[in-house]
């Protein structure tokens, strides 16, 4: 390998681990504590990760994986993201110890739901304003429109 290679990976293992490192604080774990071949692992689970999806077996290619992104971004900013990880073990351990007192709880929400019918109440017009003015819609839509990949059968234009 030459110089330059060498440097293009060890810069990509050093952002690698960096995120690494950041979902390890946001996990609340103690990024130091662990040990290099742990780093390099999971440094290697995250580009296995990232290379499947940028081939195409993560269901899409392109703006497809582009919008998982976005959603992705867009779920884990989101205010209900905290509360949902905060009741999930708590709903798990209830779950375990009465699971049919479980279903009837979901079944009985379900149907409330659906008495309520709280879809109603917001307008369509009101969702698509709010999803246009959405800085993660528009980058879905910037990106998607400066993509420069063409689907397998359009051949590429020449100019």
């Amino acid at each position: 390998m030459s110089t330059g290679s060498d440097r293009v990976e060890r810069t990509r293992l050093a952002i690698l681990e960096h995120i690494h490192r950041r979902d390890q604080r946001r996990h609340g774990r103690d990024p130091d504590q662990l040990d290099a071949s742990t780093t390099q692992a999971q440094a290697d689970r995250i580009q296995a990760d990232a290379v499947q999806r940028d081939v195409g077996g993560g269901g899409g290619g392109g703006w497809m994986s582009q919008a998982r992104d976005q959603v992705e971004a867009w779920w884990r900013y989101h205010p209900a993201h905290v509360a949902v990880d905060l009741a999930r073990p708590a709903l798990a351990s209830y779950a375990r110890r009465k699971p049919l007192a479980y279903l009837g709880i979901a079944a009985a929400a379900g149907a409330v739901l659906f008495m309520l019918r709280p879809w109603k109440l917001i307008s369509v017009t009101g969702v698509v304003v709010a999803l246009a003015k959405s800085p993660q819609v528009a980058g879905l839509v910037m990106s998607a429109l400066s993509s420069s990949h063409n689907p397998k059968d359009d051949p590429p234009v020449e100019e």
